[in-house]
């Protein structure tokens, strides 16, 4: 394949990236839905406990579960943080191993308005767990700070213990955001829901799911495929214009005029990338041509001078015009009947 031939497939090879990349694009946009559901595993997984304490504290943000309690009095603080760093014996950093889990949650978060979370968790127990306590934690990533580089990541917004009885049941609960968050911000947010011994901290359950993004990104698989196809359509739509308008630029002919060194006029007509046939040259008024141009065939790539020897039509003056409008119709090999207009300048008489 040479380079003019590979370049008709650039095109095409253009367009197909593009939908791959559109098709990434649109699959990683979050689900538009009311509500989000979730269920705990089999197993409890490994997740960690920050309490920093100075601006140089940093929570890297990775794939681990993390919560970033600061200090109550900090503008990232949350109430509670002092309760929870004492629960987990007074250090800065706690890691919780991943361990098999003694019961199932099941979680459902929906918005209750713009600046309200509805969440329920049933809670299915496998094993007895006394001194239960279920505790729902808002976490916010990304957090901008001004002094703070760089950005604030796992940053407990929100803590909510909640006491549970012996046996199954469900809790349902309603939090307000803090701090000016709202459903705008919902994006960074991330519920963290964890059963565990109030007495013992032993962890019986845990899972951490996104928050609802409502009225963003489509609804279902179904929206994202008709979108890709729609993208798709336009994509390809734009492919053929282009690709058609590259074939011809180079199957057509080049025609150009010019003079010869009598300052006759001359024609210099170059095949493109197929072959040519001309079929007739047309001088319009106030020309003629005093010598009919006949037919010819051009190999594609080659190139000939034609020239256009004319006369004023009769009853003009020679004097009133020195440009020649010309029309050539020509037949090109796989492109059809064209008809090119071409532009000639006669040198005026002395």
């Amino acid at each position: 394949m040479d380079a003019d031939n590979a370049g008709s497939w650039v095109p095409v090879i253009v367009a197909l990236m593009l939908l791959s990349f559109s098709g990434w694009g649109l699959w990683s946009i979050p689900e538009n839905a009311s509500s989000l559901e979730a269920n705990s595993e089999q197993n409890v997984p490994f997740f960690v406990e920050h309490f920093p304490t100075g601006m140089g504290d940093e929570v890297p943000a990775d794939d681990v579960i993390r919560m970033a309690w600061h200090p109550e009095e900090s503008e990232l603080g949350t109430l509670k943080t002092n309760d929870r760093y004492l629960e987990l014996g007074e250090l800065s950093i706690v890691e919780h191993g991943s361990e098999p889990a003694t019961a199932l949650l099941h979680t459902i978060i929906r918005w209750s308005s713009e600046q309200t979370l509805n969440i329920t968790v049933h809670v299915n127990l496998t094993t007895e767990v006394e001194n239960g306590i279920l505790r729902l934690i808002l976490i916010e990533n990304s957090v901008e700070m001004f002094g703070r580089t760089p950005d604030q990541h796992s940053v407990v917004r929100i803590y909510d213990p909640n006491p549970i009885g012996e046996g199954n049941g469900t809790i349902n609960r309603e939090l307000v955001l803090v701090d000016g968050l709202t459903i705008d911000d919902a994006n960074r947010l991330q519920l963290v829901v964890m059963l565990s011994d109030m007495m013992t901290e032993e962890n019986h359950a845990l899972l951490s799911m996104s928050v609802p993004l409502a009225n963003n990104g489509p609804a279902e698989t179904g929206q994202r495929v008709s979108t890709l196809m729609g993208v798709g359509f336009i994509i390809f739509s734009l492919t053929a214009i282009v690709r058609a308008e590259w074939k011809r630029e180079v199957m057509l002919p080049k025609l150009r005029g010019g003079r010869d060194r009598g300052g006759k006029p001359v024609a210099y007509l170059k095949a493109g990338r197929r072959n040519l046939h001309l079929r007739e040259v047309r001088v319009l008024e106030p020309w003629k041509l005093t010598k009919a141009v006949r037919e010819i065939d051009l190999p594609a790539g080659s190139e000939k001078t034609i020239p256009i020897l004319v006369k004023p039509a009769r009853g003009e003056n020679e004097n009133l015009a020195t440009s020649i409008q010309t029309e050539w119709s020509i037949e090109v090999e796989e492109m059809g009947g064209w008809v090119l207009d071409l532009t000639l300048y006669k040198q005026p008489p002395t």
